[in-house]
Parts: structure tokens; C-alpha cells; sequence
């Protein structure tokens, strides 16, 4: 894993050496446990120009030393230049003394009226840094699994980012969601969607859902990779435990999801099927259709559950479902294709998005919580426990067992 805490004195040290040496940025970075372009951002940024002319990091004489040596584009400095003794242009060097003089003094300014203290500031950058960046774990997950460490207010938290106190910017933070009203058109229901929709609609669903308050909520939806593909995500979503399931459909059809309801039929057994998915609660999506086959085991003709369907372009009554997509969207955005996926890497995905804590939950991850009501189903589906700071939204983390 990448170390994103600052530079220090030692390893500027370090840097100048190396990089005198004619070492690569790449080589340099290996050689400290940091990455190329921290190493190559570094340089850029601390260079200063030897010169009667000019202050150290006076910005019109590092562009005019740019301007008149074509090399400094891509070396930035002359440091390693085998020719500098003879050259009577502008220099531009690299020395760590400076560097780590001029990170103090901004460090200074950053840090007016910041109230705490570099050991902690270390802190941060060791354990919660890596996992917002590299896990792509949200500031939430964060402060619930490390209140010792974040011990002020998530307030606090994004100051310190905007003003430059941690090694993070806001492109590394989660997008907060915004649901837009969609426009739409109103459609005209054919002769079979008023049959198939009759003691269905979302009106029945309130109705019934009230009267049966101690049933199981499902809400369920498909995800679309590109516009063009074929395979796509069925996600079904446990209201009472915030729990999701995702399977790997090859198309989007009723076929498709109908094999997957059937494999949770005869994975579960009725009982447990029933108990769980007990009440489902889904779109106008055509792969729905097949109402039976969710709500009856057609062997024997017995009712296991009831599905309804939400109006026309109203994503806001299955909030919940549509709020854990952001999970998804964060491993693979909206146009990513699904083409490569296998059903291995979609475990992974559910997986690691259950084992986020929300703080709806109090704190609890939806394992935890499926699993003190339903621990047959976690063992029955295998659903696996990943320790919290091994919790990854990170694209490479998730589909990594397809480069095994």
C-alpha cells in the first residue's frame, strides 16, 4: 500500500541523492516508499533558480530558464545535467535544505488557527489517509472505526482537507448524492401490464406493507453497465438491514433474473426464502414480469411472497436501493462495462459494500446485523466478514481475483 504521509527532512535528503545520481523518479520513489509522482512533484515544486538576477523561486526566472533549456520540460532541474559546469544559461536546482525550509513556512501558514498537533496530524495520515484513498472509503466509515484517531468533528475534518493540513483533496472524498426529478413522459399501460399490475402498484404496497409491519422489505432494481452491453447487475436490498445482494446477470431479461430468483429458492428452501424476501418491491423493468415466480413455488403452487411495482420514474420509493448504487457507481461509474465481470469479482463487490457501517445502523455494518437475524442466509449464500480497515471500494481491490 502507498505511504501518503508528508516528506520528511530524511527522505528529501534522500531524493537529492539519488536524483544526483541520475536515479528515476520511479527509482527514487521505490527507494522511499512513495510514488513517482510524489517524487516528480517535489522536485517542480521546491525548485529554485541560481541566479543574480533572480530571487530563488522567483516564477519568472524558473520560466526563463525553461524557455532557454528545453530539458528542464521534463528533468525540472539541473541537479544530474553533465553539462552544467559549461552551460552559461539559467539553472535550476534542487536542494533538500530548501525544500524542507519551504514546506515548514507553508506548513506554518496552513496551520494558523488549526488546533492540533503534528504527532496527530501523523496519525491521521498513517491510518485514515490510505483508506480514503486507496480504500475509497467514505469520511463515515472512517470516524466510525477510528473515533481514537478522529477525535474532532467531521466539520473539522473538511477544513483541515480544504486548507491543506492532510494529504487529501475533496476529488478524494465520496461525492455526496443528489437525485435529480427526472422529466418524463407519461405511458399509456397495455391490456397485460394492467392484468399484471392489478393488487401490485405502490398503493397496494403502502397499504399492505402497513398492515403487515413485521414482514421483510425487498427492494430490488437491476445496474446497467454501457448502453451496448449485454450483462448487467441485479442488487436486492434488505430495508431492515441495509443488507445488499448482487448477481451477475448475462442479459437483462426475466430469464435472466427469474434463474437468479430460482437459485435463491432452492438455496434457502421456502421457509427461509419466504421469511426473508417476503415482501418485494421493484420498478416497471420488463425482467420483472414474471410475478409468479417470485411470489410462488410453482412446484407445489404455494404462496411465498408478494411484489409490487413503484410508479413510472420514481426512483425516490425505493430510496434505499437507489442510495446503495452509490457504492457501486464508486467501483465502477456510470458507462463502465460489466463485460468482464465474473460472478467471483460481483461476491467481492457485495461483499466489501455490507461490510461498510452506516450510521443509520448505529454504527453496524449490514453483515453484522444480517447476520444476527438471518445467519442462515449469510452462511447458506456464503457472505464473507472483511475486517473494517480492509474494507475496499477501490476498482483494483474489488476485481482482483480476475487477475489471480
Amino acid at each position: 500500500m502507498t505511504n501518503y504521509n508528508q516528506l520528511n527532512a530524511s527522505q528529501r535528503e534522500t531524493i537529492q541523492i539519488l536524483f544526483n545520481k541520475g536515479k528515476s523518479f520511479t527509482d527514487i520513489g521505490l527507494a522511499i516508499g512513495k510514488d513517482r509522482t510524489t517524487i516528480s512533484k517535489e522536485i517542480k515544486r521546491n525548485r529554485y533558480i541560481k541566479s543574480n538576477f533572480y530571487d530563488a523561486f522567483d516564477v519568472n526566472g524558473i520560466n526563463k530558464a525553461i524557455e532557454d533549456c528545453s530539458k528542464l520540460k521534463n528533468c525540472y532541474v539541473c541537479n544530474n545535467c553533465p553539462n552544467k559546469s559549461k552551460c552559461n544559461k539559467h539553472h535550476l536546482f534542487y536542494d533538500y535544505r530548501l525544500a524542507q525550509k519551504h514546506y515548514e513556512e507553508q506548513l506554518v501558514n496552513s496551520r494558523t488557527g488549526v488546533d492540533i498537533k503534528p504527532n496527530e496530524i501523523d496519525d491521521i495520515e498513517q491510518q485514515i489517509v490510505p483508506l480514503i484513498k486507496n480504500n475509497k472509503q467514505s469520511v463515515n466509515q472512517v470516524y466510525i472505526n477510528h473515533p481514537d484517531v478522529l477525535f474532532f468533528s467531521k466539520t473539522t475534518f473538511y477544513k483541515y482537507v480544504d486548507i491543506g493540513v492532510l494529504s487529501l483533496t475533496n476529488s478524494d472524498l465520496p461525492k455526496k448524492i443528489r437525485y435529480k426529478k427526472r422529466k418524463h413522459t407519461k405511458n399509456k399501460e397495455n391490456k397485460r401490464e394492467i392484468s399484471l399490475l392489478k393488487g401490485r402498484r405502490y398503493e397496494d404496497f403502502i397499504l399492505y406493507s402497513t398492515e403487515h409491519p413485521q414482514m421483510n422489505i425487498v427492494e430490488m432494481d437491476t445496474v446497467i453497465g454501457t448502453i451496448n452491453g449485454k450483462k448487467c447487475l441485479m442488487t436486492l436490498y434488505i430495508r431492515k438491514t441495509h443488507f445488499m445482494l448482487i448477481f451477475l446477470l448475462e442479459k437483462k431479461d426475466s430469464a435472466s433474473v427469474n434463474a437468479k430468483i430460482n437459485f435463491l429458492k432452492e438455496k434457502l428452501g421456502p421457509t427461509l426464502y419466504s421469511k426473508v424476501f417476503r415482501i418485494f418491491l421493484t420498478d416497471n423493468g420488463t425482467e420483472f414480469y414474471s410475478v409468479l415466480n417470485f411470489e410462488r413455488n410453482l412446484d407445489t403452487n404455494t404462496k411465498l411472497s408478494n411484489i409490487f411495482f413503484c410508479h413510472p420514474y420514481s426512483s425516490s420509493e425505493k430510496h434505499g436501493i437507489e442510495v446503495n448504487h452509490e457504492y457501486i457507481r464508486r467501483v465502477f461509474p456510470k458507462g463502465t462495462s460489466f463485460e468482464n465481470l465474473d460472478d467471483n469479482i460481483v461476491k467481492n463487490l457485495q461483499d466489501n459494500i455490507n461490510a461498510i457501517p452506516r450510521l443509520s445502523l448505529g454504527g453496524e455494518t449490514p453483515f453484522d446485523l444480517t447476520k444476527k437475524l438471518y445467519p442462515e442466509l449469510i452462511e447458506l449464500l456464503d457472505c464473507k466478514y472483511i475486517e473494517p480497515d480492509k474494507v475496499s471500494l477501490n476498482k483494483d481491490d474489488i476485481t482482483f481475483l480476475k487477475n489471480k
